[in-house]
């Protein structure tokens, strides 16, 4: 990844916060951008997120992120928005609070079952929440069940007959099917806004409490099937065999079933499909998840 000169980040900090650098830690975790912790002096500290994209980024991020958190969902504030350029370059930066702690899956292994159990619930009850936003179409990315181009499913039932056998090609197919028959005969479900990417990775956790959701790039309208079926397939072992704690702790605000609409296997089968087709492959482990995300709600 191409990374942002050190000046130019110290100015736009400084812009933003009124205060100099004095250590920039990068953070893992950013996806597509730059991500660092600046450190500033007396132990304070924002986080800087760096977008490359033709057009300004971030905006709708901050916007939803703060119509979240006026639900009660735990989000950092967006303390400034700066846009550049550099060497013909757009530069997006995003100055955000920084919210202590550390990831969800980075306590898998290190907690009793039962205070990670206790987690999850509580991240069910925060993804409630989200859903509870009325969606602005106008903001953030749109999700919507697409029907699967044949050629596609051809190409990715190839990949997985190499990768998994043809018994596993076979039911790529199988839920290639399914998801047309969803896309053609349903009406589309009504839409809230998804946070786009509610996985145990985006959860922090400090003094075991949930106090962040984090990563709101790819938020916007969308069935709550949306996130509840990306758990479901990308959670990571031991926690996407737990969606029934995610729905147990979002039912506390409402009732999953109701929210989803009987949409989750259809967006289960649509996110596998995008995965295995990737052209950079998913991991071996992926792979064998997606397949057998698929095998569940298509049973031959």
């Amino acid at each position: 990844m191409v990374t942002t000169p050190r000046p130019i980040i110290d100015s736009v900090v400084r812009s933003v916060c009124g205060r100099g650098v004095e250590c920039l830690v990068p953070l893992a975790g950013g996806g597509m951008n730059e991500t660092y912790r600046a450190e500033f002096a007396g132990d304070v500290a924002v986080v800087v997120r760096i977008a490359r994209q033709p057009t300004p980024w971030f905006i709708d991020e901050a916007h939803l992120m703060a119509q979240a958190r006026d639900v009660g969902v735990p989000t950092a504030e967006v303390l400034g928005l700066e846009h550049l350029d550099h060497d013909g370059e757009l530069l997006s930066f995003s100055i955000q609070q920084f919210l202590p702690g550390r990831s969800l899956n980075e306590f898998i292994g290190e907690l009793p079952a039962a205070e990670l159990e206790r987690l999850v619930l509580d991240a069910g009850e925060i993804l409630a929440r989200v859903h509870s936003v009325l969606p602005d179409d106008e903001r953030g990315i749109r999700h919507e069940l697409r029907l699967p181009e044949e050629h596609e499913v051809t190409r990715v039932a190839h990949i997985v007959r190499e990768t998994l056998g043809p018994a596993a090609a076979a039911v790529v197919e199988r839920g290639a099917d399914f998801l047309r028959h969803e896309v053609t005969t349903r009406p589309a479900p009504p839409s809230s806004l998804a946070q786009g990417d509610f996985m145990p990775k985006n959860l922090l956790i400090h003094d075991g409490t949930v106090v962040g959701v984090i990563d709101w790039e790819f938020a916007g309208p969308a069935s709550p099937a949306f996130d509840l079926a990306r758990w479901e397939v990308s959670a990571g072992d031991p926690l996407h065999d737990r969606a029934d704690l995610v729905r147990r702790g979002y039912a506390r605000i409402t009732d999953p079933e109701a929210a989803d609409g009987g949409f989750t296997p259809a967006f289960a089968i649509d996110w596998t499909l995008e995965q295995l087709g990737w052209k950079n492959p998913a991991s071996p482990a992926q792979f064998r998840r997606c397949v057998d995300v698929i095998a569940r709600y298509t049973p031959s």
